[in-house]
């Protein structure tokens, strides 16, 4: 995790957005997790994983058809944390569904940092880049609610304020030296835009999606 990551997390424990019980996928790869900034909390803190390791509560494959044969039935959370896992995984959707269908069926929310534009990391596998519609599609189809205040580029800047004026998504502008606008400028004159570098190459999205006291919806 990355110090924006971790200064998003501590503002939702700062504004009891994050609370209760609170599971953390893929708490196993041996780097930094929430579990201190959960426990300084006196939440209740649970880490997962695909692979048993040391910390993990729960070893459970979030791909699987079956979510409930690696957790009891009667096990719900507040809080489910999807921290930088949905890139590696082939099928992010159904990882989101199995969470949510973990959370508490009232009010719990996933919490969810992914990066857009990332360099590779293939451990284990790098799959995808997930950008803002696939947040509000999912929240949609879902029946969720994805929190406007809580949607954002980590470290840069609310994901409402990026609209252009035809309502298209831009990512944060690069850091301003001279270099990055020089080739921005360039690529335009000489109609090449998109060769250059005319956003950051470290970009996450922040996202909080909630229930909608639905109970009806929980099966979806």
């Amino acid at each position: 995790m990355t110090e924006n990551d971790l200064l998003f997390i501590r503002r939702l424990i700062n504004q009891k957005i994050i609370k209760g019980t609170v599971l953390e996928l893929g708490a196993g790869y041996g780097g930094v997790t929430c579990k201190q900034l959960i426990a300084a909390e006196d939440l209740q803190y649970y880490a997962t994983d695909i692979a048993s390791s040391q910390g993990v509560d729960y070893v459970a494959d979030f791909e699987s058809d079956d979510i409930f044969k690696y957790f009891p039935g009667n096990v719900r959370f507040k809080t489910i944390l999807v921290l930088n896992v949905l890139e590696h995984t082939f099928e992010p959707v159904r990882v989101l569904d199995n969470a949510r269908k973990l959370l508490d069926q009232n009010d719990g929310s996933l919490v969810v940092i992914t990066p857009c534009i990332w360099p590779l990391h293939n451990y284990p596998v790098d799959c995808y880049r997930l950008l803002p519609n696939f947040y509000e599609r999912y929240a949609e189809s879902r029946k969720m609610t994805l929190d406007p205040k809580c949607f954002e580029f980590l470290g840069q800047n609310l994901i409402s304020s990026s609209l252009d004026t035809n309502g298209n998504y831009q990512f944060p502008l690069p850091a301003r030296d001279f270099s990055c606008w020089k080739s921005r400028v360039v690529h335009r004159l000489f109609n090449t835009f998109g060769r250059g570098m005319s956003f950051p190459s470290h970009v996450a999205i922040g996202a909080v999606i909630s229930m909608n006291n639905k109970s009806d919806d929980a099966e979806l």
